[in-house]
């Protein structure tokens, strides 16, 4: 394997980064991590005897889900100088956190044997598996839902067993639903049960409108191998596609979530993967920007060591990563959808993604109107409408303020 060695960003970066540092955002970067070193536990108790603003601590270590780590690492400390109220609200969380993904890896279990048992090929993707594996503890990350990865070949069947196993489209509208797998990175389904919605995303391609996506696909799958989760078999991802995968839906999201870049920390720590191998690929798929970008942002906030040759490189103008909050799920669409545009290299696959992300229907454009599903064909008509009238309406209110 090729050497890691550090390499820190600019030094005009690192001084804005330290300059608008507050203790509150300092700790709970020195707490979201798998492991403390030496290092930051000495650093973190330094801070710990200062006083600190809890309330502001609390709310960065939900809103970029990383108190699954905080609290087991305050603990470690001997929760020094943190009073009793948080120490109790921080294992709460902890605690519920811990018995919702106890469901969703006995969900992810239950699918995997059902997939298995059929023959088709099966890779969990982050959530309670990637807990489990980076952190040796199925509790160590916040999981709102479960991925899973099938080979392109096998999405149909494999959705179709899925649906016949107890769970149901979310689009609950069989036009849109046509829709997302046509046009989609994924279809979604969720089943109730025990108390909570298993929400199941299957995914078959790896970077949506992504001219080497197939690619991508093919080499992400002959490096896969056999695994075993929660005591069913199944397939992994290589160390190598691991990190290349948590890097680009890091990117994909702005690298808001303080989460996905504590998780590409832990592996760059792990030693598990094969440095020369992996920037090979990334560039070969013309992935490179991205994944430097990406290291550059988790070595600015966590000391990620950047691996030679690697180097740190300039950011996206007026990028907002923590502690920002991230933007929520409610976001105007046009402010999700668009934060793609970051993956994708190439002018065609760029105006392919614009094209797709504003004449092809969403769900949301049912808002608008609904047709019979014979007429569905009308939605590619309603929504460019749509879509003109929300923007020509903001315009027209900024020209007003």
């Amino acid at each position: 394997m090729s050497e890691v060695m550090t390499s820190s960003p600019s030094s005009t970066m690192t001084s804005a980064m330290i300059s608008s540092m507050t203790p509150e955002d300092e700790l709970c970067l020195l707490l979201a991590r798998g492991q403390l070193t030496s290092e930051v536990r000495t650093r973190a108790l330094q801070v710990l005897a200062t006083p600190l603003r809890w309330p502001v601590i609390m709310e960065r270590a939900r809103s970029h889900q990383v108190y699954p780590l905080v609290y087991p690492n305050l603990s470690d400390l001997g929760f020094s100088g943190v009073p009793e109220v948080v120490q109790s609200g921080l294992k709460s969380l902890y605690l519920a956190n811990a018995l919702r993904n106890q469901l969703l890896a006995e969900e992810l279990a239950r699918v995997l044997s059902l997939l298995g048992d059929a023959g088709i090929p099966v890779v969990p993707l982050k959530g309670v598996s990637l807990a489990q594996s980076l952190y040796g503890n199925p509790a160590a990350r916040v999981c709102g839902d479960i991925d899973i990865l099938v080979p392109p070949g096998d999405a149909m069947r494999a959705i179709d067993l899925i649906l016949a196993s107890g769970y149901r489209a979310e689009i609950n509208h069989p036009y849109f639903s046509k829709l997302a797998l046509r046009h989609g990175r994924h279809f979604n389904v969720v089943r109730e049960g025990r108390g909570i919605s298993f929400v199941l995303e299957v995914h078959w391609i790896l970077v949506q409108h992504f001219s080497k996506n197939d690619e991508a696909v093919r080499d992400l799958w002959a490096e896969a191998c056999p695994r075993t989760y929660f005591e069913v078999a199944a397939c992994s991802l290589s160390p190598e596609w691991e990190f290349l995968y948590l890097c680009i839906h890091a990117a994909d999201h702005d690298w808001q979530v303080l989460k996905w870049l504590v998780d590409i920390h832990q592996i760059v720590l792990s030693g598990t993967v094969n440095w020369q191998k992996t920037m090979q690929e990334a560039e070969k798929l013309e992935l490179g920007p991205v994944i430097r970008q990406t290291l550059t942002v988790s070595s600015l906030l966590l000391g990620t060591p950047l691996p030679a040759p690697w180097s740190p490189v300039a950011l996206p103008e007026r990028l907002q990563i923590f502690p920002q909050a991230p933007l929520p799920e409610d976001s105007p669409e046009a402010t999700l959808a668009f934060r793609h545009l970051r993956v994708l290299t190439r002018p065609q696959d760029k105006l392919g993604y614009f094209a797709t992300l504003v004449f092809a229907p969403k769900v949301t454009d049912l808002e608008s109107v609904q047709f019979p599903a014979r007429l569905g064909f009308l939605y590619y008509l309603v929504r460019p409408l749509r879509l003109a009238g929300k923007w020509a309406g903001r315009a027209l209110g900024k020209t007003r303020a």
